[in-house]
């Protein structure tokens, strides 16, 4: 009698589910050259759509939960608009890319000379994925990295004051590519986009001292940078920019401008304020966020401030009828604060940031 595990085809594998759209791009799509590899516990889709752009995107913890066939590589959608190649690195653990076979596969494609064949390289990701862009930066010496809330590591040697992902801490940590703080030294430029405010992500970006780092500074976005900035429809700008060599501190910014009236930003805003000892700004950021709009939030501000009190901001110096000073009085600050809980509903997950175009 034959025995079922020797199967090669699973017990439920007649179950209807959907091709995922790489796939199915490889035999109905313009660009139909390309290959996937299958790994123990991890699998990187690469789509070939000329020499010009490389993006190398490494998925997060959310999208590493996912278990289903149709899963896209982070940010596919997005850069099969631009035209631009894809190595699409994705991990179905929470395991930081710590895989050995992960590690031995673009050790390989290295010296193959496979990254050498495009004009730019680009190496993405957010969180556990900023991470690894930042780690892996040293593949295709002079990449440009774009990493959103990255951690720089969480070997436990570096990083003692880190407590949170706990089942990235438990990762094997020795060998290669362990310190993407050190690793991405070997990049030509290194954009690290953060909020500033929020302690734990910001404690990592200071690990970063090399010359080639470029802070982006995403205020009152939490950790979720990135989720952030795609539901203020900003997302593609910041990469693309960034591609075409056009990203600075200042462009950032200016994009940036246009999160200020998101209500994700005006809440966080509110919190900090009132958080932060500056709870007597309180009235006049109601009257400003009620100036734009944003009534609801406005009335939740009036109810924090009856609740409490602090002492006067020094030397400050406020128009009351302008909600511009306001907003930009309340960026200048810095309070910590831990990640909002409005920041973790089901409509805000990560794994979204897949399919952003």
């Amino acid at each position: 009698m034959t025995d079922p595990s020797s199967h090669d085809i699973a017990p439920d594998a007649d179950r209807a589910e959907s091709a995922p759209r790489w796939l199915i791009n490889f035999r109905r799509s313009d660009h139909r050259r390309g290959s996937y590899i299958s790994g123990d516990g991890f699998g990187v889709v690469f789509t070939d759509r000329g020499d010009d752009v490389l993006m190398v995107s490494f998925d997060n913890v959310s999208s590493a939960a996912e278990d289903t066939l149709d899963r896209l590589p982070w940010g596919y959608d997005f850069v099969a608009k631009n035209g631009w190649s894809q190595l699409g690195v994705m991990t179905f653990g929470a395991d930081w890319y710590r895989n050995t076979g992960i590690l031995e596969h673009l050790e390989n494609l290295r010296e193959q000379g496979f990254f050498r064949r495009f004009g730019k390289v680009v190496m993405t990701g957010t969180s556990m994925g900023g991470y690894a862009a930042c780690a892996f930066a040293s593949l295709a010496p002079g990449c440009t990295v774009i990493a959103f809330s990255p951690q720089s590591t969480l070997k436990p040697e570096l990083v003692p004051w880190e407590t949170r992902f706990p089942a990235g801490r438990r990762a094997d940590w020795s060998g290669a590519f362990v310190d993407g703080a050190a690793e991405s030294a070997a990049a030509g430029q290194v954009f690290l986009v953060y909020d500033p405010g929020f302690q734990p992500d910001q404690r990592h970006i200071d690990r970063f001292t090399t010359p080639n780092v470029i802070h982006l500074k995403a205020r009152y976005a939490g950790h979720k940078s990135a989720l952030f900035l795609r539901r203020a429809g900003l997302l593609s700008t910041v990469v693309r920019q960034t591609v075409a060599g056009r990203m600075s501190p200042g462009e950032f910014a200016r994009i940036y401008r246009a999160a200020r009236t998101v209500p994700w930003f005006l809440y966080a805003m509110k919190a900090r304020i009132g958080e932060g000892g500056h709870a007597h700004l309180l009235p006049r950021f109601a009257k400003a966020v009620s100036t734009l709009g944003h009534e609801k939030i406005a009335r939740s501000a009036r109810a924090m401030a009856k609740d409490r009190s602090g002492p006067p901001l020094e030397n400050a110096r406020l128009r009351p009828t302008s909600h511009e000073m306001i907003l930009a009085a309340s960026a200048r600050m810095t309070v910590n604060s831990e990640e909002l809980p409005w920041q973790n509903v089901q409509k805000h997950r990560q794994k979204n940031l897949m399919n952003w175009k």
